[in-house]
């Protein structure tokens, strides 16, 4: 049986579904609360005030992923990836700003 496309979830391995999500910038460096859409159309809301949005970053979700093929009520798990949404501009002061309060970070 061929396994149809989902708009939302991407099928990782066997019972392991990959999601992404946008996030702006701002965001990703001062924390904030996303509601994450689960399978059955709900939504999880996922806190990040202590926890800085990198590169690469992944969140994963123990059990909501796809159901197990046996039907023991056991389910894969959710990898949230998140697309950071950056600025398309940024005057000179808006620069210089940033500079100022990142320089020291890394």
């Amino acid at each position: 049986m061929e396994e149809k496309k989902h708009n939302l979830f991407r099928r990782e391995g066997n019972n392991d579904l990959e999601i992404c999500i946008e996030i702006p910038l701002v965001d990703v460096l001062t924390g904030c609360s996303l509601p994450i859409p689960i399978l059955g159309g709900e939504n999880l809301t996922l806190s990040f005030e202590n926890t800085v949005v990198y590169l690469g970053y992944v969140k994963v979700i123990e059990g909501q992923g796809m159901p197990t093929l046996k039907n023991d009520g056991k389910r894969g798990d959710l990898h949230v990836k998140f697309l950071v949404d950056f600025p398309k501009e940024l005057s000179d002061e808006q620069r210089q700003e940033a500079f100022r309060i990142l320089e020291n970070c890394c």
